[in-house]
């Protein structure tokens, strides 16, 4: 799970003053399933690539490498001028197909961006106002035959581990209970096969992927809590007192530590759809 922000209107999976940050901080769990998951749904050489929601372009410079050159092309749409600008800075990798960057409101119409083989998108659809729509628009821009897949998640009754984790869990709830408060849909990941099924998709693939914090490894939390942390506070969440945000790095590592083995923290859901040929 990552943190939404409102950027012109539009509700989005991150905080762009932060993406830097987190990219050289430790790597989100929640990533850990989209190379697995994207890999495998069919995004062939010179396929036509929508990712839509692109942030900072990680999921965008993937899925180029698939579609790769001379004929494939990644368009990656963002409502942010910020992130959009982060994800140009990146450049091009060697051997993968280009990439288009443009500014795009998902919530409205997208006619304008022609029509696609494939569309993708991680943790977006969940933070729309109108999930349903968006797919509509979205199944309108896909060529016959094209695939639609995407990353998103739910609340659940996490985390859990080897014993009870009341920090991870309070941090956990903070999160979710932000997204909500900001119009995210905190069931959408449970939601997705029927959403697009509504849609005329033929699921092709649905699964489900624990988002998993070891113990041998940094957690991503600390870096989680000081994205949220002004968010927390601005709605009313929890305040600054109850965070505790000079010693929550440490008092998090402290409890798994105590704890030990494996954090289940989050679910990704992911769904990949077929339109009809």
């Amino acid at each position: 799970m990552l943190p939404v922000a409102l950027v012109g209107g539009a509700l989005l999976p991150y905080d762009v003053t932060m993406l830097h940050s987190v990219s050289a901080a430790t790597a989100n769990p929640a990533n850990s399933a989209s190379p697995r998951f994207f890999e495998s749904v069919g995004i062939r050489t010179g396929s036509r690539v929508l990712d839509i929601g692109c942030g900072n372009g990680d999921l965008g410079r993937f899925v180029a490498r698939l579609a790769g050159p001379p004929q494939g092309e990644v368009v990656a749409v963002d409502s942010s001028e910020a992130a959009l600008a982060l994800a140009c800075a990146a450049g091009r990798e060697p051997n993968t197909a280009p990439i288009t960057y443009r500014a795009a409101d998902l919530a409205a119409d997208l006619h304008d961006l022609s029509r696609f083989d494939v569309i993708v998108g991680r943790r977006v659809l969940m933070y729309l106002p109108d999930a349903s729509a968006t797919l509509a628009r979205l199944v309108g821009l896909a060529n016959p035959g094209a695939i639609l897949a995407f990353q998103e998640h739910a609340r659940a009754s996490l985390p859990f581990g080897l014993a009870a984790l009341p920090l991870h869990r309070r941090l956990y709830d903070w999160v979710w209970d932000t997204v909500a408060a900001e119009g995210g849909d905190v069931t959408l990941g449970l939601r997705l096969v029927d959403q697009m099924r509504s849609q005329g998709l033929s699921i092709v693939q649905a699964r489900n992927e624990g988002v998993l914090i070891q113990p041998d490894h940094p957690s991503f939390l600390p870096t989680l809590m000081r994205i949220m942390l002004p968010r927390l506070i601005e709605h009313g969440v929890a305040s600054a007192e109850e965070v505790q945000p000079d010693t929550f790095a440490q008092r998090i590592r402290d409890e798994h530590r105590a704890v030990g083995g494996t954090i289940v923290w989050d679910q990704a859901f992911l769904v990949a759809g077929l339109v009809a040929g």
